[in-house]
């Protein structure tokens, strides 16, 4: 990601580093969402010293067919349609359970948005989001820099202050950060899908512990069920959910700058309003 000033860059360099990984859909309202809100705020970040990678799996039409029954049985066809499903995943997916799917750059063609993407070689189901975001860790770990990672959503906007406030507030440098919008599912305490935080010493063991991510239920239900195993707990960083502009009217700018992520649920899956609060929100935190 280019960086505006060169002596922005250097005042940034003391700070910790990040790199943002978005999951990525190609298709819309998610490309309009990424294209028209959240690609250019990251140019209007007063914090500078991250990085933005995009990473998305296979998609076509039998992927899309596949993902809707599954997810359909998941949570619409009641608790038995919810229980088959789960026990035939569990045994369809486990002989891949410690696998990581390959992962490469790609350009703007195959991503169809202007920033950095990472295509993984594995189908785009929820029910793979799992390998998805492991490949991604794999990616942070052996190609980048970055002290921290933070895994979020196309409809999600991260404000760095609070979360550098939270790791300089942490006691011990070098503990293991697992961090983010904290909910409680399955057998465990979890960060959400649309915010996490964690430091290379937490990826590292969740890769090496990937075996313990169960691969029947949601990805970051799983992440927290082997985070609890290795006896790691979350912590938890503010996050907020705007769904209408009238909400965000009532909020000042200064308590926008106390959340760290900024989620957006406007409308219908084709009637988001999601671009224009996203607008609105950037120009009342940094204008």
């Amino acid at each position: 990601m280019m960086h505006a000033a060169t002596n922005e860059k250097n005042s940034n360099q003391n700070k910790p580093s990040f790199l943002v990984g978005i999951m990525h859909v190609t298709k819309d309202p998610w490309l309009s969402i990424a294209q028209e809100g959240q690609i250019p705020a990251w140019e209007q970040s007063s914090y500078k010293n991250f990085s933005v990678i995009y990473f998305f799996g296979i998609s076509n039409f039998l992927t899309s067919r596949i993902n809707s029954v599954i997810e359909n049985l998941r949570w619409v066809r009641g608790r038995y349609a919810s229980y088959a499903i789960s026990y035939f995943l569990m045994f369809f997916l486990r002989p891949w359970l410690k696998s990581l799917p390959k992962y490469s750059l790609v350009n703007k063609d195959q991503s169809k948005i202007p920033a950095p993407a990472l295509r993984v070689r594995i189908p785009e189901l929820t029910a793979t989001m799992r390998w998805k975001k492991l490949s991604f860790l794999k990616y942070f770990l052996e190609k980048s820099d970055a002290e921290y990672v933070i895994i979020s959503t196309v409809s999600s906007l991260i404000n760095f202050e609070p979360i550098v406030e939270f790791i300089s507030n942490t006691k011990d440098i070098d503990q293991v950060i697992y961090a983010g919008r904290i909910h409680t599912g399955y057998d465990c305490d979890f960060t959400s899908g649309s915010f996490t935080l964690m430091n290379r010493r937490s990826a590292s063991l969740l890769l090496e512990s990937r075996r313990l991510i169960p691969v029947h239920v949601m990805d970051d239900i799983g992440f927290g069920t082997a985070f609890k195993k290795i006896g790691i707990s979350p912590k938890r960083i503010e996050s907020v959910d705007f769904d209408s502009m009238s909400q965000l009217e009532k909020v000042s700018r200064e308590d926008l700058g106390k959340i760290a992520h900024l989620r957006f649920k406007s409308g219908q899956l084709n009637l988001r309003g999601d671009v224009a609060i996203m607008k609105q929100l950037i120009s009342k935190l940094h204008g």
